[in-house]
């Protein structure tokens, strides 16, 4: 897996990324940005939602659950001292499915968090992740 970062101006970036998508990152005024794109850190989280999403979604397909709808929220929070670290992130699963898949749903988010998203597993490393489930 690669990815090249190209420097536009001020602090704005552009990863180009091997499969061929651009994503661009900024910061805000105060430190030199535009807010032309996502912060880093944003992406850090965004990029671990994405993947246990994409996990879930998966699991569920593969015993035919019926997803109605799916969101992920993420709440994350950071240490007060410099550098800002994220220090604890929750992932809250909203899901619009049969009430009797609940306990499955449960099962596939924790397997998902704990055990198959590689997002999740590299981060808990550094960062307490915790997550819940509102079923629709």
């Amino acid at each position: 897996m690669k990815t090249t970062i190209e420097w536009q101006d001020g602090v704005h970036f552009v990863a180009n990324t091997e499969s061929g998508n651009k994503i661009h990152m900024d910061g805000p005024a105060d430190s030199g940005g535009e807010n032309n794109g996502a912060r880093p850190t944003e992406l850090l989280i965004s990029g671990m939602a994405g993947c246990t999403a994409f996990d879930v979604i998966s699991m569920a397909k593969s015993k035919s659950i019926e997803i109605l709808k799916f969101n992920v929220d993420i709440d994350a929070s950071r240490t007060e001292t410099k550098p800002s670290l994220i220090n604890k992130v929750h992932l809250n699963y909203k899901i619009s499915a049969p009430k009797e898949s609940k306990e499955d749903i449960e099962k596939i988010i924790k397997i998902s968090v704990n055990k198959q998203c590689s997002c999740c597993i590299i981060l808990s490393k550094a960062v307490n992740i915790t997550y819940s489930l509102e079923l629709n």
